[in-house]
């Protein structure tokens, strides 16, 4: 197109740019500089530092930060005490905070100052503000104080600890910071390639919590892309970037301690064992009775039962007894329970170190007098506030039980979420063998009629047990009894009968019995007109139906309760399951 003049157009007339364009000119200028300077603000990573004492806030006078296998332990507001204090460069944890996170082997009890830990062979133990300890009977010093108070809480030394429990830890000052890793620990480690801020988060504007050096090692806990959460050597968690970080291997922290073997005493043979309920001393005269064509091979007698609170214990053993027993081949296994002297509190008992120590010793003498072979351990109905002692009582009991060559056997419900503080694992390790009491699915006082023992009830608690105690230590314990259940306008009731009282209560009373696959035994019902009973019998048919989980799942043997509660033909039934 041809021009109809040589000005730009561009151009006014006067031949300069008009005002307008230079505005927006300076304008989009403007734009881009601040576009630049919000680019540069944004990605030019911060200097700023951020002071670790803001990062590990410690509250209490000598606190320290626990850092457990990479996983910073920050107290909370539902923890009862700090997790630990650093005192002259020595650290201890709090008792409750190594139970929960490291080892819940340790057993404190305030009460005598004295704090208990076995291991498979010893009970070691050691005082409030004492650098002495024992190990069994050997007096040792770890020179320092073993444990310490502060503000009404209890710590231990983690020098202490390492002995027993398999671990290693670095000490870090200022804050005060402890780094824990526990044996078979897998980590993931870097090292740095060339210098790198080691910030609070990831991203470049996030303060900077270390300045670290290429060559640094760091475990790297979780990769978030461009960033990983990495914890230095000294006790330091924060983010750096992907990039400058080297290959990741894997490494294993190796154990220093010697693998605990704990050794066994076991029956050679079959474990058939019969609770024999002997109430006077008097009762030990009808063993005979009891035991004659029975072909069990272990009695448990109920001799000993918790008498004060100091850890004495009533006796009924006879010397005659045991005589008669071990002339027939049959081992005796005396009994020891909770539940005749309604005056004794067992948790006191179980939780105070000298009365623990009294009753191991109580029932250790006795067991030596009478020349017993085993110790039958029946505590019921525990509080949970029991628990400690009562996982420290088997632990002590077994170790004198085993030195005096003495089976230990442990009586335990069918496992549910309210009785798992009985600790069956740890029993396994310290006890001979675990006896699951599989039986009181219905009991006196319960709300709702059933079986004593059904066969879903067995199954699940072998199945439960099986899952915390070896096979080859678990004996099923089974019913010789059942429960007649009388519904009337006054309410639910109940009353025990053995096999051959049941049968004759049935009868008398013409109920007509009808198997139920659903409980494996069967059950009568009859009306009086003024209430309705119904029972769910105990024969060699439900019988045989429990041993059948025993051999199907080869458990150690059985055991039944009580001994003149069963038929002649249930040992028949019996003696089949042993050939």
């Amino acid at each position: 197109m041809e021009r109809k003049n040589g000005r730009n157009r561009f151009l006014d007339r006067r031949g300069q740019i008009p005002i307008y364009q230079y505005a927006i000119a300076i304008a989009v200028l403007v734009v881009i500089i601040i576009g630049m300077i919000f680019v540069i603000r944004r990605y030019t990573p911060t200097k700023e530092h951020m002071s670790l004492e803001d990062f590990y806030v410690l509250t209490v006078e000598n606190e320290a930060a626990v850092i457990v296998n990479g996983e910073y332990k920050e107290v909370t507001t539902e923890d009862e005490a700090i997790h630990a204090v650093a005192i002259d460069g020595n650290v201890y944890l709090e008792i409750g905070f190594l139970k929960d996170v490291l080892d819940d082997g340790y057993v404190y009890d305030a009460t005598e100052g004295i704090l208990r830990y076995v291991t498979d062979k010893d009970v070691v133990s050691a005082s409030l503000n004492s650098d002495a300890y024992t190990v069994g009977k050997t007096r040792e010093s770890l020179g320092k104080d073993v444990v310490i108070a502060q503000n009404g809480n209890y710590f231990v030394a983690l020098d202490f600890i390492t002995m027993y429990t398999d671990l290693s830890y670095s000490v870090a000052e200022a804050p005060n910071r402890v780094m824990i890793e526990t044996a078979g620990y897998t980590k993931k480690v870097a090292t740095l390639k060339k210098d790198a801020a080691l910030r609070r988060f990831g991203g470049v504007k996030s303060k900077i919590l270390k300045d670290a050096q290429k060559g640094d090692e760091l475990i790297v806990l979780e990769d978030y892309g461009k960033w990983s959460h990495v914890l230095t050597e000294d006790g330091v968690l924060a983010c750096v970037q992907n990039r400058r970080l080297s290959k990741i291997t894997e490494q294993t922290v190796e154990a220093t301690l010697p693998e605990r073997t704990y050794n066994h005493l076991t029956v050679n043979g079959d474990i058939i064992l019969g609770w024999h309920q002997v109430t006077s001393a008097a009762g030990n005269s009808k063993v005979s009775e009891a035991v004659a064509s029975t072909g069990i091979t272990v009695v448990s007698p109920t001799w000993f039962y918790l008498d004060d609170n100091q850890g004495g214990i009533a006796s009924l053993a006879s010397s005659d007894y045991v005589s008669y027993c071990h002339e027939n081949n049959i081992q005796v296994w005396g009994l020891v329970s909770n539940l005749e002297n309604k005056n004794v509190d067992t948790t006191t008992v179980l939780n105070t170190t000298s009365a623990r120590d009294n009753l191991v010793n109580n029932l250790i003498t006795q067991a030596i007098t009478y020349n017993l072979d085993g110790i039958n351990v029946d505590m019921e109905a525990l509080s949970v506030a029991a628990k400690d002692g009562y996982i420290e009582f088997i632990r002590e009991l077994s170790i004198k039980c085993e030195k005096n060559d003495i089976i230990l056997s442990v009586d335990n419900y069918v496992p549910t979420d309210s009785t798992a503080f009985y600790n069956r694992s740890v029993q396994a390790d310290y006890a001979d063998y675990v006896i699951i009491m599989a039986y009181d699915e219905h009991y006196a006082g319960d709300d709702e009629a059933g079986s004593v023992a059904s066969i879903g009830f067995v199954e699940e608690g072998v199945k439960n047990t099986l899952a915390e105690v070896p096979a080859e230590q678990i004996i099923l314990g089974m019913p010789f009894y059942a429960r007649v259940w009388k519904s009337s306008a006054d309410g639910l009731s109940s009353s025990a009968y053995g096999m051959d009282e049941l049968e004759a209560f049935l009868e008398r009373n013409g109920a007509v019995k009808t198997w139920s696959e659903k409980d494996g035994q069967y059950y009568a019902e009859f009306s009086d007109g003024t209430a309705t009973y119904m029972a769910w019998v105990e024969d060699v048919t439900s019988l045989g139906k429990k041993l059948d989980v025993m051999k199907a799942n080869h458990l150690a043997g059985a055991a039944f309760w009580k001994l003149g509660f069963e038929t002649d033909a249930v040992w028949d039934t019996v003696s089949n399951y042993f050939k």
